[in-house]
């Protein structure tokens, strides 16, 4: 039996979703398959054995336009393989070419490890940042995934290949944006604030898949590690962390991806729906054609 072992970082539950949706998949087709978080590996130390598998998936959210630090962090401790296999996938807020290249500089670290990526697809089911998509558009979000899932496993058991390509000029513009906005993203957390509602219970410190947040004298205290997941601001049970300056940034109401699958709240008549651009193409179009 072929054995696949998926490592993947979700920071408020998308990618984990998605994750889960392809070991299913995987399943079907009587693969093997393993699911590790890769904060796991990296603050356990695990031991990364690639030579159990005959396929290996990495999959994380796109977080400006790039992907997170700790999935760069993880790459750089993987050992060196000859011609490894490796598929990606990426969650967003947006399936559209502004993200088509927010993978090509891990693709390229993992080549010069020895892994060859041969296969990388893009997901939506919500977003977590800014705009919040109400819950019949992510209820059908969810779905088209499913089957897009489905069919990104019959080409990977076939061995078709697949890189999401686009415009040089879009190429070059990507590539700078991808230079710019990484290394801002530890200062996300910097920005920051703890309200009074605080209650000390941990939850935020214990969660943080960098371990970024930490207590000194009865305050809650964020380092330069953030990888900007939002994680900590809707997990906080009293909702006491914040945005000092870059208030924009949480979506409405919080955000809870399984909470809102397992109980979609129907929209209002007189509220205004909020679909976006990409929606149409990603649910209607055929499948094959769209990342």
């Amino acid at each position: 039996m072929k054995s696949v072992g998926i490592y993947y970082f979700s920071g408020t539950g998308n990618t984990e979703i998605v994750a889960k949706m392809i070991k299913e998949e995987f399943c079907h087709h009587q693969y093997e398959v393993d699911l590790i978080r890769i904060e796991d590996v990296l603050k356990n130390n695990m031991k990364i054995d690639m030579q159990k598998y005959d396929l290996i998936g990495i999959g994380s959210q796109v977080i400006g336009y790039a992907a997170p630090n700790i999935v760069k962090d993880f790459i750089h401790i993987l050992p060196n393989e000859e011609a490894r296999k490796v598929f990606i996938f990426r969650t967003a807020g947006g399936v559209a070419p502004v993200n088509y290249n927010a993978s090509k500089s891990i693709i390229r670290k993992l080549a010069k490890k020895g892994y060859e990526v041969f296969y990388e697809r893009i997901f939506a089911i919500s977003s977590n940042w800014i705009i919040k998509y109400d819950d019949d558009i992510i209820g059908q979000l969810h779905k088209a995934t499913k089957k897009k899932v489905s069919i990104m496993c019959e080409e990977l058991v076939r061995g078709d290949k697949r890189i999401l390509k686009t415009s040089m000029k879009l190429k070059v513009l990507m590539a700078f944006l991808m230079l710019i906005c990484p290394p801002l993203m530890p200062l996300v957390g910097k920005d920051y604030i703890v309200s009074k509602e605080c209650t000390h219970c941990g939850l935020c410190i214990k969660n943080c898949p960098v371990d970024n947040i930490y207590e000194k004298k009865d305050q809650i205290k964020f380092k330069m590690s953030c990888n900007a997941c939002m994680r900590c601001v809707y997990a906080c049970p009293k909702n006491a962390i914040n945005f000092r300056f870059l208030t924009f940034f949480p979506v409405a109401g919080g955000y809870n991806i399984k909470k809102i699958l397992e109980h979609p709240c129907p929209a209002s008549e007189d509220a205004k729906k909020v679909v976006p651009a990409f929606f149409k193409d990603y649910v209607e179009k055929e499948i094959k054609l769209t990342p």
